[in-house]
């Protein structure tokens, strides 16, 4: 049994944090724990199982270590194997820093300069007019963050991970309002706020000044090679209008606006009065289906044909910004066809939920009781997943953006708890980190700079580029769609959860977004101290 054998959170664990490693291929029925510095052996039990993990195809054994909570460096021994890990007071701080990070190296239309962005480093970009697809109208949509491992913008994501990221900011302002070395560092504004409002004032531009509606995305025809962003100089073109993109518009700028009241009060406005604009329009828009990319353009689609939710989320959050009846008969009647759910680009639901919820103006209660019941239940469902898992994790499937999903599992699980107080809801949220920090099958941190085995060439064209990985990137994780040639090539035949593999070229298994490094950080902020 090799050390890649014993698998667990490769960062750390915090004190009072759960630490269970999962053993594959064990032969010894007991284990010990040892301080690295010192040798003593500070805990000896035995193993729990064997469990059968299919989706792994896998027999597993479980050490519990939760006992260790004296911060230091330690080694778990079973037999001859032996992996390390640590505990301490503050040690995801790092990884706090590296992955909000991220999203300052992902600007775009403008100079990163090397002494901020180090082999990252770039001139401006992307900065001339898009043209509007069908016609010769151009439009100035410089700035926001590249969305990806390719260098389209795309709003639904958009607001997607502005929303989470702002989510994490309420759980913890601590760990979530750090300084993060950006050029706005150092003024009144948190910098979390500051990076927020560049992909805002992006979104912004996306908005057509005249109708309201919300272009769906701005993208070159095709995706450019593993160059710099300065060097992909083909015609930039404006994509449709979309409801989806509408929606999400509007319920994120109603989201935002209260958050830059006390810094920028003429700024909180607009977002207001643009999110009031985009919800108009929206309801006047018929578009049969979701967005489809128009005939010659092959860039991202995140097309959506149910804009149910969208439009769920969009009332919700711009009656909790105004406390206007029309929103809320909205919101209502949506809701009594269908309650919905979910923290994923395609299924925004649970955003409109906690923003109904959270609403100071009157609500129909029997409908909040039955939302809150609704959110419960879904979180049994989760934990009915990692209690019958040897690794805990709680997906149901691993298809693409499996980790993004592994995320969301725990946000849900966290909505739980929070409405309980049971916890049995946080301490699986919790399991859903260690399972994205390298207590999972394949034996990963997925998140690039981080852990012993980690992300080396994760499917980002600057890391391409640089020819160095980019720390702090969550990647996708396992997809048993095999929707690359690369993990076609390498995974075929392999069991669901060990559908992965660290190569430049495997976009369905190996990318990053934005988004999927928002979920995570909104995951770390629930459950960190």
């Amino acid at each position: 049994m090799s050390m890649k054998q014993i698998r667990l959170n490769q960062v750390g664990y915090e004190p009072k944090a759960g630490k269970r490693a999962v053993v594959c291929g064990a032969t010894e029925t007991s284990y010990m724990v040892r301080n690295r510095s010192t040798g003593e052996v500070v805990l000896e039990g035995t193993l729990e199982g064997p469990f059968e993990n299919v989706s792994a195809g896998e027999q597993n054994y479980v050490a519990d270590m939760s006992s260790v909570t004296i911060p230091g460096e330690y080694v778990i021994c079973v037999g001859e194997a032996e992996a390390n890990f640590t505990v301490g007071e503050h040690i995801y701080e790092k990884l706090y820093y590296q992955s909000l990070r991220f999203f300052y190296l992902q600007r775009c239309g403008c100079r990163l300069p090397e002494e901020l962005a180090g082999d990252y480093a770039h001139e401006v970009c992307h900065d001339t007019p898009a043209r509007v697809f069908g016609s010769d109208v151009t439009m100035d949509v410089k700035g926001g963050w590249h969305d990806a491992g390719d260098y389209g913008r795309y709003v639904v994501p958009a607001a997607v991970t502005v929303a989470a990221l702002l989510l994490a900011y309420d759980k913890n302002r601590k760990a979530m309002g750090i300084r993060l070395d950006i050029p706005e560092s150092g003024g009144a504004m948190p910098d979390l706020l500051n990076e927020v409002k560049y992909e805002l004032d992006w979104m912004l531009r996306m908005q057509d000044p005249a109708t309201g509606k919300v272009y769906h995305k701005v993208t070159c025809a095709s995706f450019p090679d593993f160059v710099m962003p300065e060097f992909e100089t083909e015609e930039l073109i404006l994509s449709p209008p979309s409801v989806t993109a509408g929606a999400t518009f509007a319920a994120c700028m109603a989201m935002c606006a209260p958050y830059y009241e006390n810094y920028n009060e003429g700024f909180s406005k607009t977002m207001l009065q643009a999110a009031q604009k985009a919800y108009a329009a929206i309801k006047e828009m018929q578009l049969p289906g979701g967005f489809l990319n128009p005939e010659g353009i092959v860039t991202g689609e995140y097309g959506d044909a149910n804009d149910r939710d969208e439009r769920y989320w969009a009332a919700a959050a711009l009656y909790k910004a105004t406390g206007r009846r029309e929103y809320r008969d909205d919101f209502e009647a949506l809701a009594e066809e269908q309650l919905m759910h979910g923290y994923g680009w395609a299924d925004v639901g649970t955003f409109g939920n906690l923003a109904f919820l959270s609403c100071e103006h009157p609500k129909n209660e029997e409908l909040a009781g039955r939302i809150r019941a609704s959110i419960i239940e879904l979180a049994d469902h989760y934990l009915a997943n990692v209690q019958a898992d040897s690794y805990a994790v709680g997906v149901d499937t691993y298809h693409w953006g499996s980790n993004y999903y592994c995320a969301q599992v725990g946000n849900h699980l966290y909505d739980a708890y929070e409405l309980t107080g049971e916890e049995k809801y946080r301490a699986a949220a919790e399991e859903q980190l260690h399972y994205l920090l390298g207590k999972n099958p394949n034996g990963y941190c997925y998140v690039s700079g981080f852990g012993t085995v980690r992300p080396e060439h994760p499917h980002h064209r600057p890391s391409g580029a640089a020819g160095r990985a980019m720390p702090g990137m969550l990647a996708g994780g396992p997809c048993e769609w095999l929707a690359d040639p690369d993990a076609a090539a390498h995974c075929t035949g392999n069991p669901p959860a060990k559908c992965y593999i660290d190569l430049l070229g495997s976009y369905s298994t190996n990318e990053v977004t934005i988004y999927w490094n928002a979920a995570m950080l909104y995951l770390m902020a629930e459950i960190t101290e």
